[in-house]
């Protein structure tokens, strides 16, 4: 008789978010994967989701873009919604934080043992399956590249001009707000180094990052391009995938990178880095601390936004040939 299980996975709202639940989201399937070999399993989100799902490396994921009834289901959002949600789905088993007035949905209502005010929310996440007594084998964020992912980043390099072996990608923008991007002028000199010691830059993000882009690439004499808002997600992570460097803002796509073991530079000011920092071996993150760091904020209203400006062209682009030197 087939053992079979169906397991729910809802992981956090944001991109980011989401690949530093992976190593919790990883424990959790695998654990119900020993139990009941023909485990299905269900992951729940934003549309972005079904671009990355496939990168996360939990083995027969599916997505799907609504709540589906299944035998188990772990929330890791902390709303109210995502409960009542997966209630009026029919699940009878959901595991997940308390708060928000939703414990009376929960079937395991677990506490805060941990702060994502204080803690790294890596840690903040694991200790779901930690508190329902499942084992954790792998602390740290793996992802995984589907099959042939790479090869279609290559290929969409070629197409635009651009040396796969010499690519370093950068993405100047981040969806939480300015506060925790880079100064401009400070990407386009960096930008500027690193072509003249024959590295190719290639810009990411969003439509809006697209001027961005193209002022931190103005006059280069290397083959570059300027990718903003011309990629779907998915695209993206091929690009990233096929590249040799990241130098980003803390943002989702840092996490992925460092997640795949692309070498991955990032300036900290805004957010702590004891709290979002990317794991991985080969990580640079710069934080040189101003008197207001980390604040949290979307926005910077102190003059000359001291935490990013401490932090030197310079600093970056030695943090960069670092990890690029043979």
């Amino acid at each position: 008789m087939t053992d079979t299980h169906h397991l729910l996975l809802m992981p956090p709202n944001w991109i980011g978010d989401a690949v530093m639940a992976q190593p919790a989201m990883r424990a959790i399937s695998e654990h119900y994967r020993i139990q009941h070999p023909d485990l299905r399993i269900s992951v729940c989100g934003r549309g972005w989701l079904k671009d990355l799902l496939p990168w996360l490396n939990l083995p027969a994921a599916i997505y799907s873009a609504t709540v589906v009834k299944a035998d188990s289901a772990f929330l890791f959002p902390n709303s109210f919604r995502s409960a009542w949600q997966c209630r009026l789905a029919g699940n009878n088993h959901i595991t997940g934080y308390r708060g928000q007035w939703r414990r009376l949905l929960l079937d395991t209502a677990l506490p805060h043992k941990l702060s994502l005010r204080y803690q790294h929310h890596r840690d903040f996440y694991l200790d779901i399956p930690g508190q329902t007594g499942i084992p954790i084998e792998q602390r740290d964020v793996r992802l995984q590249a589907p099959d042939g992912a790479i090869e279609s980043g290559q290929q969409a390099m070629l197409a635009h001009g651009l040396d796969p072996a010499r690519v370093v990608t950068l993405a100047p923008g981040a969806q939480f707000g300015a506060a925790k991007c880079y100064p401009e002028t400070g990407f386009f000199t960096v930008c500027r180094t690193l072509a003249e010691a024959g590295w190719q830059p290639l810009i990411l993000g969003m439509p809006e990052d697209k001027e961005t882009g193209s002022r931190i690439l103005s006059g280069l004499n290397v083959p570059h391009w300027n990718a903003a808002g011309e990629t779907t997600l998915g695209q993206a992570l091929q690009l990233i995938a096929a590249s040799r460097l990241m130098l980003c803002n803390d943002s989702g796509l840092m996490h992925v990178a460092a997640g795949l073991g692309i070498a991955t530079v990032a300036p900290f000011g805004a957010t702590d880095p004891a709290r979002t920092s990317p794991s991985g071996e080969r990580v640079r993150i710069l934080y040189q601390p101003a008197d207001c760091s980390p604040c949290l904020k979307r926005e910077c209203h102190v003059p000359g936004h001291p935490c990013m400006n401490n932090i030197t062209p310079k600093m970056l682009s030695d943090a960069c040939f670092s990890l690029l030197a043979p």
